[in-house]
């Protein structure tokens, strides 16, 4: 052909696709149907199908269009075969004269195959050792159930994990085998599996350490060096070193080999976050008023992970300054010695009060979710009450059981938190009073719903003073309700007995409930409402034969990536005319419990 003809034939094809020539193809448009399956699986064939998938791009002929449709026949098998349907059957019919064309994709299942037989071989370097037997249960297998490949897979990834938990963490899948029996319609699977050497802990390498010491992280691993590998060890570890709140990442891996004696190698890359923080919040209350709180904490102190913070607050009725120092590993591993001190000045209507305190706790982690700590405790106030001042000098035992199974710290969704204090205060430094304060706490969280998400929660509290009259108790240590941290609806400390002048006077005994319903609205607004109601006794038990206090109210949520922000309007049902507000309104971070 010469370049002359080359040029001519360029130049029609060119004429021949230009906008009111004769189109070069027409593109053949189509329309998928697909029969005999439903609900998950015509899922999984539509998400399978590249009739489905290409649909929008239409083949340029006819020949284009049956391409496709061959293509699909055997990817739409293979959707059927993983979910145990071996005998099922799929046709792909094109009605070529209709435009668009109509594609039927027709499925018969068949009689499904169902798991016969799971056999595990193992491949071990010791060819004395005790065999390894892995019962199906732990693989998430039964036998006579539906053969789907995903859950087959699932149970390789699982055999894995359970050899690791067994000393076997190089263990890996080098073959696997799976027969079809047609005329039983089972399934039968042989998975071969090199268990590698039995591994125990080794050297432990540290990397990523800047201000905490090595010696800190060592004390947080679960195993010592020669004991037999447990991959849950591993995870415990990691668990435990992200609770310190030092660390931005935490990564633990294992060697490629086992070294002399069988030992693995373990190492632990970590990235420090900044161990110094400052911060604060604000609240308001109708009763207190506006209010404030500010803090300065270092996380690290001697590299170690000592936790020293100093804090203040104020509002109408308290100021305060804290400090709080806690030395971990404090005579051995997971016990805290804590040391603390106060100075807090309150003005309230029921008394006023300058007291200056310090105190040494030991606490003690007892399972993930359970704490216990006692300790010794001091304090000297001075305090007015109705005209008259009273100098206590108190020393005390302070102990405190704490379970915490919530999900959040500041808007938990399910769980508990159960706390039960007993505080004896002794005659010590020239005091003669002696007394038991003692108060239970609980609280639980219900997510009641998904979607929306609606979280019912409840809280309750108990409290009993043994050992003293009313009268005699400092009137900072007897028991309160009301506020937004109590009864909503109420002033603060006024859901309770006053006196002539309508101020609370404080009881030896508490009873106090609450319930709220929350519904998020949207991704940030939510709405809560709640019922709450309590009161303050002078006797040491509760009296049921006496009414609570009940309040009640409406809830705005805002929340951000730290927690959300809290607005509440309450009223007192019990309302006494001279004494309770007609609303009370809060605001503050976090929910109300």
């Amino acid at each position: 052909m010469t370049r002359f003809r080359r040029l001519l034939i360029y130049l029609a094809t060119i004429l021949a696709a230009w906008p009111g020539g004769r189109p070069l193809a027409q593109d053949v448009g189509y329309m998928v149907d697909i029969v005999g399956v439903e609900g998950d699986l015509a899922e999984q064939v539509r998400e399978a199908s590249i009739l489905v998938r290409l649909r929008d791009r239409p083949p340029g002929s006819m020949v284009a269009l049956r391409r496709r449709a061959q293509a699909d026949e055997e990817r739409v098998m293979d959707v059927l075969r993983s979910n145990g349907f071996y005998a099922g059957e799929v046709e792909i019919t094109l009605a070529e004269t209709a435009r668009p064309v109509p594609v039927t994709i027709a499925v018969s299942l068949g009689k499904p195959f169902v798991l016969g037989a799971f056999r595990v071989s193992s491949e071990r370097p010791d060819p004395d050792a005790t065999p390894l037997v892995v019962g199906l249960e732990s693989l998430g297998l039964e036998l006579g159930r539906r053969a789907i490949a995903r859950e087959v897979v699932e149970a390789e990834r699982r055999l894995l994990l359970e050899l690791a938990r067994r000393g076997y963490p190089l263990a890996r899948i080098v073959d696997r085998k799976a027969v079809a029996d047609f005329a039983t319609h089972r399934l039968a699977v042989d998975v071969s599996v090199d268990t590698g050497p039995f591994a125990r802990f080794g050297r432990v390498e540290v990397a990523g350490l800047e201000d905490v010491a090595e010696a800190y992280v060592q004390r947080r691993l679960p195993w010592e060096q020669g004991d037999s590998f447990d991959s849950r060890d591993m995870e415990q570890a990691r668990q435990e070193l992200v609770a310190t709140g030092l660390f931005s990442s935490v990564r633990l891996s294992t060697g490629e080999a086992v070294e002399a004696g069988g030992l693995l190698p373990i190492r632990i890359e970590l990235r420090e976050r900044p161990h110094r923080s400052i911060g604060g919040g604000v609240r308001y209350s109708t009763s207190q008023g506006p209010g404030v709180a500010l803090f300065w904490e270092h996380r690290n102190l001697y590299g170690e992970n000592e936790f020293f913070r100093v804090s203040a607050e104020y509002d109408s009725t308290v100021s305060a300054f804290n400090t709080t120092f806690r030395n971990p590993d404090f005579g051995g591993k997971d016990q805290d010695l804590v040391l603390s001190s106060r100075l807090r000045e309150e003005s309230t209507e029921a008394f006023d009060s300058t007291a200056l305190s310090a105190s040494a706790v030991m606490q003690w982690r007892l399972t993930e979710t359970w704490r216990a700590s006692a300790g010794l405790a001091a304090e000297r106030s001075r305090q007015e009450e109705a005209g008259m001042r009273r100098n206590f000098t108190l020393v005390s035992i302070p102990g405190q059981l704490y379970h915490d199974s919530t999900d959040d710290l500041l808007d938990p969704t399910r769980g508990g938190r159960l706390q039960l204090d007993v505080e004896p205060v002794l005659e010590a430094l020239g005091s003669s009073l002696n007394f038991v304060r003692t108060e239970l706490a609980d609280s639980v969280y219900f997510q009641a719903s998904e979607e929306p998400r609606v979280i019912l929660a409840g809280w309750a509290r108990l409290g009993a003073i043994f050992g003293a009259q009313r009268q005699e108790l400092p009137a900072d240590r007897r028991f309160y309700a009301g506020g937004g941290g109590s009864v909503r609806g109420y002033g603060f400390q006024l859901a309770g007995p006053v006196n002539a002048e309508g101020d609370p006077i404080g009881g030896k005994s508490l009873l106090a409930l609450g319930g709220e319903v929350r519904y998020r609205a949207t991704e940030n607004i939510g709405v809560v409402g709640f019922l709450e109601g309590g009161n303050v006794y002078r006797d040491q038990l509760p009296s049921l034969a006496e009414d609570l206090f009940w309040g009640a109210g409406l809830g705005f949520r805002y929340f951000t990536p730290i927690g959300p922000v809290r607005g509440d309007i309450a009223i007192p049902l019990r309302r006494r005319d001279d004494v309770d507000d007609p609303f009370q309104i809060y605001l503050s971070f976090g929910q109300a419990f």
